[in-house]
Order: structure tokens, then C-alpha cells, then sequence
């Protein structure tokens, strides 16, 4: 079977493919950049209405790209996102998920709804000119309903940031789209998988006691996994990996450390001060 380094890398994770992503990367980029200038052109052309797409379309490619770039290739390790806080009461230590991949997702969706909602009222001024207009205006009018449901369940907290809470009754998962907890006697152990991203995943019993429930109705930026189980996509985080798998296995698979968490010691034992 794959093993691992006590402090590296995962054998079940497959090397980086960082170099076609930053191909990816590049290539967005330069269509973002492209659609500023061709903005320009439908301005001199006497259709300046042809601009205000342009740039939304710019913006929309260079968040794609700058998604991909916090997500896949230089997520970057923000000490700050392992720290201290509570769970029911009692002191833990969490691992937040990325802000900045969270706040570019949103922005995303908020360009996606500009783009729509600027659509409808054209179509809708259009008069005459365009004898599709109404229904042209009654498509994209749903699809802006539908995007803008995005926007709402971020500001009414059911979509958030997500993260992962370390406590002494258990492991409790808010992702960005569902909550989860299971106790730690629940647990059979923790292993790295590979779904496409690195994973962490900590296994439980089938008869275990699981506390679970999936929000953001249509939006499910992210599942619940089909067995009783803690799933931590890694690519979540602005964190190395490795200090992630490592920091949930080294509790899984020693109790009597888990007293420390929500304690200073949690934090330095990671190199986190």
C-alpha cells in the first residue's frame, strides 16, 4: 500500500501539474486582457454600449485566472488560518478555509449577475430594434434571479468561507455549502486520497453517530460524502497541504493530545506561534 514521510509529502498524492495550469493560467489572462481593447473597439465603431461587456468579461477572465492561481498554483501559507477558537463551549483548533478563493468566487458571481442584469435592460430599452427583446429579457431575467440567489445566500451566511474545527469532543466540518461533525470515537483513522485534488480523508464507522446537514439549496459548492466521514479537500485552503493532512492524522492517531487542542501548544506544534 502508498505511505507517506512522517512529514512529507503523501505518497497517494501524485506530483504537482502546476505547469498546465499556469498554461491555463496565462491564456485567461491574455483573453481578459484582450477584451479591454476589443471594449474600446465597439466605442470607436459608434456602439458604445458594446463596452460596459467588454470590461465585465475582462473582470470575469481575470478572476477565472485568479481563482486558478489561489486555488492550484501559489495557494500560499497563511499561518494565521490554523488558530484558536471554541466548539459548543470548549477550546479547539481550526483550519480555515481560504478567504481570498471564497471572496474571488463571489466576485465571479457578482460579474455573472451584472452581466445578466445589464442584458435584461438592454433588451428591455431595445423597443422596436429587436423584435426577440421580450424574450430575450425573460431568459436572462431568470438567469439573474439565479445568479443573484448565489449572492443572497453568501450575505445570509448559508454559503460561507468554510473550515475545519479541531475539538476535544470531536471533528466538526463547515464547508462552504454544508456542516458536518462526527466524534472522535467515531473514527476508524485517517488517510491522504486523490479525487482529483489531495485530500484528507478521516474514515468513519458505517454506524456512526453523524451530525450532518447540506445548505446553499442549488449552490453545493461542496457535498457532503456519501459514508460517514470528515472530506477535506486541500486546494480549499491557503495552507501547505501536507501541514493540513499532517495536522489532522497526528490527532486522529494520538488521543491523548487532543487535551492540548485550543491551546497554544495546538498551534506550535505546527509551527504556527
Amino acid at each position: 500500500m502508498p505511505s507517506s514521510d512522517p512529514n512529507g509529502r503523501p505518497a497517494e498524492w501524485p506530483p504537482g501539474d502546476g505547469a498546465k495550469y499556469k498554461v491555463a493560467l496565462v491564456f485567461v489572462v491574455l483573453i481578459g486582457i484582450a477584451c479591454v481593447p476589443v471594449g474600446f473597439g465597439f466605442v470607436a465603431i459608434g456602439k458604445p454600449a458594446g463596452l460596459k461587456y467588454a470590461l465585465l468579461f475582462a473582470a470575469l477572465f481575470l478572476l477565472t485566472a485568479a481563482y486558478g492561481l489561489v486555488t492550484r498554483i501559489s495557494p500560499g501559507h497563511r499561518q494565521a488560518d490554523i488558530a484558536i477558537t471554541t466548539y459548543e463551549g470548549r477550546p479547539a483548533t481550526e483550519i480555515r478555509y481560504s478567504q481570498a478563493a471564497f471572496a474571488i468566487l463571489t466576485l465571479l458571481m457578482v460579474c455573472v449577475t451584472a452581466l445578466c442584469a445589464l442584458g435584461v435592460w438592454d433588451f428591455l430599452t431595445a423597443g422596436d430594434d429587436v423584435p426577440a427583446a421580450p424574450i430575450g429579457a425573460a431568459l436572462l431575467g431568470i438567469a439573474t434571479l439565479f445568479f443573484l440567489s448565489f449572492i443572497v445566500f453568501v450575505l445570509s451566511g448559508r454559503l460561507r468561507r468554510g473550515r475545519v474545527v479541531l475539538a476535544q469532543q470531536g471533528i466538526f466540518q463547515r464547508g462552504r455549502a454544508f456542516s458536518s461533525f462526527l466524534p472522535w470515537e467515531a473514527f476508524a483513522g485517517a488517510k491522504a486520497a486523490y479525487n482529483g485534488t489531495p485530500e484528507v480523508l478521516v474514515i468513519a464507522y458505517t454506524n456512526a453517530p453523524w451530525d450532518k446537514r447540506q445548505f446553499g439549496g442549488v449552490w453545493k459548492l461542496d457535498k457532503l460524502p456519501p459514508a460517514p466521514m470528515i472530506e477535506i479537500d486541500t486546494t480549499s485552503f491557503a495552507l501547505d497541504p501536507n501541514v493540513v493532512y499532517q495536522l489532522v492524522r497526528f490527532y486522529v492517531e494520538n488521543p491523548a493530545a487532543r487535551t492540548e487542542l485550543g491551546t497554544e501548544t495546538s498551534l506550535r506544534r505546527f509551527g504556527r506561534e
